[in-house]
């Protein structure tokens, strides 16, 4: 078993894209263009997500005006829109940071088996999984928030704790949801995964608590210049949690005129004030009504872990059928190495475990949505391939094959 700081040098994969496995050349190759097909074939979400008009919107005021309307969203994926220009620059660049989510889930599960058909295996998943093709080109935060993370988890396994702090901090700018949970993930990866002396450790903590003031100080800059106030991140929370929590929700979600409404605030100018009432609401529904609270917590868990989506936009048999095709098993296959593997490889694997259970939590606190759950898959799809490999080495003939692939690998490679 691979322990403590073995784990960062245990690789004898890739560690530099160009330099990749044929392999993996092919998968990314292939991973490129379902994604450019699906852009030339799918038509403009922005008439079933909301998001995406707001993203562009953003961007174009970012761009023209410097300053971001819309106290709801993070900046980074905005300030890519206003670089790239919506339309096909704004699709490339999704294209493009899904396409390299392949090469960095391969890198990391290399960093965590030190298995190279672990690895590919999980790179094809990655690049055939239908969810990741289509948010590639939905024109929203995903494919970038994934990027970035998975990259720092990548960072992270390898002891690159700088590299992975830039990357965290960004994915933070992109989507503010890990910013609570970053921290103690370089705490534990400090202290558990290489086994660093109290004193490194500690240093660590401090290096990305530098790292995120100094990239996180412009949009501090920016709220304090523009709304009168330090706003830390966003002020999404507020809409977000009283969303989930109000006399109107009646099925975990957070659809704007079915799960709640603000017609009732909407006399409040101040972007920090609506915030704090809709902040105040939702605690005192939850105040008045635990019970209701702790019935929608369950709701919103299976609505989060769901096998389909939820929106009618996204109801077509169709749609369905390929979702469920892509993710049951993915999610079985997680399940059964769980179940099987998940107790002795737990050290290894608990970051990824501890995202996969921070998110679950945030999403029955606040609103759930598969949407929100996506970055969660990338991990999965890592356990689904260990589960699939473990299994095929317990029959001679898998082994064989296995050991054929290996050996063709080293020669391509």
């Amino acid at each position: 078993m691979i322990t403590g700081l073995d784990l960062a040098r245990a690789p004898s994969g890739v560690r530099r894209p160009w330099l990749a496995p044929l392999p993996l050349w092919v998968l990314l190759l292939l991973g490129l263009a379902l994604r450019l097909a699906a852009a030339a074939v799918l038509p403009d979400q922005v008439t079933s997500l909301p998001d995406a008009e707001q993203y562009r919107n953003s961007a174009s005021q970012l761009l023209h005006g410097g300053f971001i309307i819309s106290p709801y969203y993070m900046p980074l994926y905005p300030a890519l829109i206003a670089l790239t220009g919506p339309g096909w620059g704004q699709l490339l660049a999704d294209i493009l940071l899904s396409t390299a989510l392949i090469w960095l889930v391969h890198e990391l599960t290399l960093a965590l088996f030190a298995d190279a058909v672990i690895a590919l295996l999980a790179a094809a998943g990655i690049a055939l999984y239908p969810q990741f093709i289509f948010f590639a080109v939905a024109g929203l935060s995903e494919s970038l928030f994934m990027a970035l993370f998975v990259g720092a988890f990548l960072c992270w396994y390898r002891a690159r704790f700088v590299a992975a702090a830039v990357l965290a901090v960004l994915s933070i700018l992109t989507r503010p949801a890990v910013d609570l949970l970053a921290p103690l993930l370089v705490l534990y990866f400090a202290f558990v995964i290489h086994r660093l002396p109290v004193a490194k450790a500690l240093r660590q903590v401090v290096v990305y608590g530098l790292i995120y003031c100094a990239l996180m100080g412009p949009w501090w800059w920016h709220n304090v210049h523009f709304r009168g106030a330090f706003i830390r991140l966003s002020l999404g929370g507020g809409a977000n949690f009283y969303a989930g929590n109000n006399p109107m929700n009646k099925t975990g979600g957070g659809i704007r005129g079915i799960d709640y409404s603000i017609e009732g605030f909407k006399d409040i100018a101040d972007p920090v004030e609506h915030d704090r009432a809709l902040w105040n609401a939702g605690i005192a529904f939850v105040r008045d009504h635990p019970a209701h609270f702790v019935k929608f917590a369950g709701i919103k868990f299976l609505r989060f872990w769901r096998l389909w989506p939820y929106a009618d936009a996204y109801s077509s048999p169709l749609i369905i059928l390929i979702y469920v095709m892509g993710y049951v098993p993915v999610f079985l296959l997680s399940l059964l190495y769980l179940a099987r593997w998940g107790f002795a490889d737990f050290m290894r694997i608990a970051p990824m475990l501890a995202f996969a259970a921070y998110l679950t939590l945030v999403n029955m606190v606040f609103v759930a949505s598969l949407r929100y759950r996506l970055p969660i898959d990338p991990f999965m799809i890592v356990f689904a391939a260990t589960a699939v490999v473990r299994l095929a080495q317990r029959w001679p003939a898998a082994q064989m094959l296995l050991a054929r692939f290996g050996a063709s690998r080293h020669r391509l490679g």
